[in-house]
């Protein structure tokens, strides 16, 4: 329990932006979103620095993401980056954890971050296909979001988007935080091999955090 508590603390960090920027927005409007983003984040840059913790690709792609859609929106007449934001940022994000599946993955990364003595049979590939799992994830998503944002206003298309982001990474983050359940879930599908070495109890350690 202690470890995934230290391990959701790494993803709300690695996140703390984008949590930030959509807290804002819901309550404040978008100037303070951003304003407060842009607060945040040099901030956490510090903390980072500090605790020598460094700044994974994720991080920066989905802050940089929020403040360059926010940015934009702030000088158009029309808030036209937020209504499709969602849409974009999953479909890029879906295909960084695509091209991040590839050598040590973005999730590996992460979860390194909290146990870097973590090892078991097939790690590597393990966490690669958790990060090409959350890949397809985003990416269905990303064609949702673009459903939404042809169907209904800003305000409640950003309610739709959170709401059902909520659901939908809480799924995937119980797949992934499962270990066991996964790393047998990919075995079945031949994805992962049935050898005794590639013991699954050992998987059920490995903890990835949310996206």
């Amino acid at each position: 329990m202690e470890r995934l508590k230290r391990l959701l603390g790494t993803a709300a960090f690695d996140f703390g932006g984008v949590i930030v920027f959509y807290a804002l927005l819901a309550t404040l409007g978008l100037r303070a979103a951003i304003a407060g983003t842009l607060v945040f984040v040099p901030i956490d840059a510090f903390r980072r620095h500090k605790l020598g913790i460094g700044f994974p690709r994720l991080y920066i792609l989905t802050t940089a993401m929020v403040l360059v859609f926010g940015s934009i929106d702030v000088f158009s007449k029309q808030p036209f980056m937020l209504k499709y934001e969602g849409c974009v940022t999953e479909t890029i994000v879906g295909i960084a954890f695509a091209i991040g599946s590839r050598g040590r993955s973005i999730i590996e990364e992460l979860v390194l971050q909290q146990q870097p003595d973590l090892s078991f049979p097939h790690l590597r590939r393990f966490f690669q296909l958790i990060t090409r799992t959350w890949a397809i994830y985003y990416l269905v998503m990303a064609c949702f979001f673009l459903w939404v944002s042809q169907h209904f206003t800003l305000v409640h298309a950003v309610g739709i988007r959170q709401v059902s982001s909520l659901v939908g990474a809480g799924a995937m983050a119980l797949f992934s935080f499962s270990g066991r359940f996964a790393f047998r879930t990919y075995q079945i599908l031949g994805l992962l091999p049935k050898d005794p070495g590639a013991t699954a109890d050992a998987a059920s350690s490995a903890a990835p955090p949310s996206a």
